[in-house]
């Protein structure tokens, strides 16, 4: 356990310099099977660690607090009971957490909710949107806290329309734009997508739409039964050669899934790429984690 918890210090203190927030051990990727439960994450100043089974990890933490325990919070979240827990230990957290990636800000909470506010599987996406949405028109299903969003405006979308059911997080949307300075020409809509197909056509046509929706969100959304009723409506509002940015994130599917879910209107769509999560994300099989597959509309 000393030798891999000196890899991961050793890897903390090179990030701490570079003050971005990252994934620092993937123990869910396998690569290291015997702590395949645990996930450690930077987000700057604090370090958060995930627990997947009901293990004693104690050793495992306290080498880390040894290390950085008297200069920055580290939160340790267990995700292997029926309640997420969270333990706050080290220095107490900023009021207002503000983390950095590819120099924008947003916000995160490391103790309120069982996810962040922040996905960091989907780094390199928000990277490639800098760099590829001069003048689009994004359309960004299911946006959470709308960072994909953030990225396209900041690669000069020329409008993004952000769409979640919660209102919270379309809030929390509005203050990382805010933050960027990047809160013109975004739109925030709370509602259901299954719901709203016509409402979110007037806002076309859409050169990009992207779809990372939960795999599962109660009676709104399940992705076997509804992903293809998203595919096939909102294909009628992406411009001819626009994309469809297809996501997906459960460890029961693979990208053959996602590639099915276009097959039987395959005279209009090809399929530009594949891709995965986040290069951070050391994974022996990539199929477990986010799935990626790009779609341009050719018909």
């Amino acid at each position: 356990m000393k030798e891999l918890v000196n890899k991961i210090n050793d890897k903390l203190h090179s990030l701490i310099k570079e003050n971005e927030v990252s994934r620092v051990f993937h123990g869910r990727g396998g690569t290291i099977p015997e702590y395949d439960f645990i996930n450690v994450d930077l987000y700057p100043p604090a370090i958060f660690i995930t627990i997947f089974k009901d293990v004693d990890y104690s050793e495992f933490v306290n080498l880390l607090i040894l290390e950085h325990g008297e200069v920055r919070p580290i939160i340790v979240q267990e995700r292997f009971g029926k309640e997420v827990k969270s333990l706050s230990l080290g220095v107490a957290l900023p009021e207002k957490h503000i983390v950095f990636e590819h120099g924008l800000k947003y916000l995160v909470n490391l103790e309120q909710n069982q996810n962040t506010g922040f996905f960091l599987d989907m780094k390199d996406e928000r990277y490639k949107l800098i760099e590829d949405s001069k003048d689009k028109n994004i359309l960004n299903l299911f946006s959470y806290t709308c960072s994909l969003s953030v990225a396209s405006r900041q690669g000069g979308a020329k409008q993004v329309v952000n769409i979640d059911q919660k209102k919270t997080f379309l809030n929390i949307g509005r203050e990382n734009h805010r933050l960027n300075s990047l809160d013109q020409n975004v739109i925030y809509k709370s509602w259901d997508i299954l719901k709203s197909f016509n409402q979110i056509g007037k806002y076309g046509p859409f050169d990009t739409i992207i779809c990372d929706p939960p795999s599962n969100q109660g009676k709104s959304f399940f992705y076997k039964k509804d992903y293809q009723k998203i595919i096939r409506r909102m294909s009628a509002f992406l411009a001819k050669d626009g994309v469809f940015v297809a996501c997906l994130n459960t460890p029961f599917e693979t990208t053959q899934f996602l590639k099915g879910l276009f097959e039987n209107d395959e005279k209009n769509w090809e399929l530009v790429e594949e891709r995965f999560s986040s290069t951070e994300y050391k994974e022996i099989d990539k199929e477990n984690g986010l799935k990626i597959c790009i779609f341009k509309k050719i018909g």
